[in-house]
């Protein structure tokens, strides 16, 4: 996933527009609703240099509930593999935080329609980024709010060549 094409989306938003996706034609938009409730502000205060800082991390539960499922023409269990690759495959610090797995719950509305509501733990980070208009004053400075997150190197290879006299 490009972070440039992820910011200013939560990863609730990341995570819901994946399964409206992969489940249309089937879930129309008006079939699923997100939401974000029982938070945590993890405070940090991390300097990421020019680019800002990292004040908080907020995790919370995410409900998402899907309306109108149509358990007979859709197996349920596809369902649980999208959400189980798309949390694998986004690489989100998961165990780090304590993110718990997600929980579902099925109600079978009718013998073609259930509702499924699922709960899944997920943390995003709380980036201010500096801006003279920013509607949010911290250290003497201004800044806005930026949900993107902000990739560091971990290693970082240098090829240094040396010439006949042993100078680099």
């Amino acid at each position: 996933m490009n972070e440039q094409t992820a910011v200013k989306k939560t990863k609730l938003q990341q995570l819901t527009e994946f399964l409206l996706t992969s489940l249309h034609p089937v879930i129309k938009a008006n079939d699923i609703d997100a939401w974000q409730e029982r938070g945590t502000l993890v405070l940090s205060g991390s300097d990421n240099g020019q680019d800002g800082f990292e004040v908080a991390k907020w995790k919370h539960s995410a409900v998402i509930a899907i309306e109108k499922f149509p358990h007979r023409k859709i197996n349920p269990y596809n369902l649980l593999a999208m959400l189980s690759a798309f949390l694998l495959d986004s690489d989100w610090p998961r165990d780090e935080y304590g993110l718990e797995d997600p929980e579902l719950d099925i109600e079978v509305i009718s013998k073609d329609n259930a509702t499924i509501l699922i709960e899944v733990m997920l943390i995003d980070d709380i980036d201010l980024i500096p801006h003279d208009q920013g509607p949010i004053l911290f250290n003497g400075q201004r800044f806005y709010v930026s949900l993107a997150s902000t990739d560091f190197a971990e290693n970082v290879n240098v090829n240094v060549s040396v010439n006949a006299q042993g100078d680099a």
